[in-house]
């Protein structure tokens, strides 16, 4: 497993990559979060749920969508860590 800590050029990264939600592991209140990148087709939530259930994911996970992520990286309004499975 690989972790970077989140910012900019990390979510920026993430969205060429074609990833478009990160999916917390536990509760965004948690003072260091760490984030999943994920890759949706489409944001139904069905499909969010399904793709959880394929992930191992457990309920109560809080999902924010990268477009969003990135923006509040701006505004320093995000922390946290990313976690990959390489």
């Amino acid at each position: 497993m690989i972790f970077k800590r989140l910012n900019y050029q990390v979510l920026q990264n993430l969205r060429l990559e074609g990833y478009n939600i990160l999916l917390t592991g536990g509760r965004v209140e948690d003072e260091t979060p760490i984030y999943f990148p994920m890759k949706l087709t489409s944001l139904d939530m069905e499909d969010i749920l399904i793709e959880s259930k394929t992930k191992n994911m457990f309920q109560g996970q809080s999902i924010i969508i990268l477009d969003e992520a990135i923006q509040r990286s701006l505004n320093n309004d995000l922390s946290g860590i990313i976690q990959f499975d390489d």
